[in-house]
């Protein structure tokens, strides 16, 4: 009776421990829509906090401008982005400074400012 009810007590407070723990990170993290267009990406500086995930939304609005590709050179991510369609770049940085961003062809800049969490 006495390991059932230990085991139990475990179950729940492991089980517990868990929520708690998804409902801080998720509490955490940002969202940032990025809209990219003949003015390059807007906006083209973002604030972030070291340990705390960041998703940022890129949106290519026409055809009509560079930005076909979106490149974090010191993260060594590339994505393409087609016309219209959202398309997700998700990082949590892990130290204080600056993360720059480009278009494929270095015109359009941005950066991320990250600041200690």
């Amino acid at each position: 009776m006495k390991r059932s009810l230990i085991a139990l007590f475990l179950l729940v407070t492991g089980v517990v421990g868990v929520g708690v723990v998804a409902v801080n990170v998720e509490a955490h993290t940002r969202t940032v829509k990025i809209s990219v267009s003949r003015s390059g990406f807007s906006p083209s500086s973002i604030d972030a906090e070291a340990g705390h995930k960041l998703n940022l939304v890129f949106n290519r609005a026409d055809k009509n401008n560079c930005g076909s590709k979106v490149v974090f050179a010191k993260l060594g991510i590339t994505k393409n982005l087609p016309v219209g369609k959202d398309v997700v770049v998700s990082i949590t940085p892990t130290e204080a400074g600056q993360i720059s961003f480009a278009c494929g062809m270095g015109m359009y800049k941005g950066s991320i400012v990250v600041s200690e969490g």
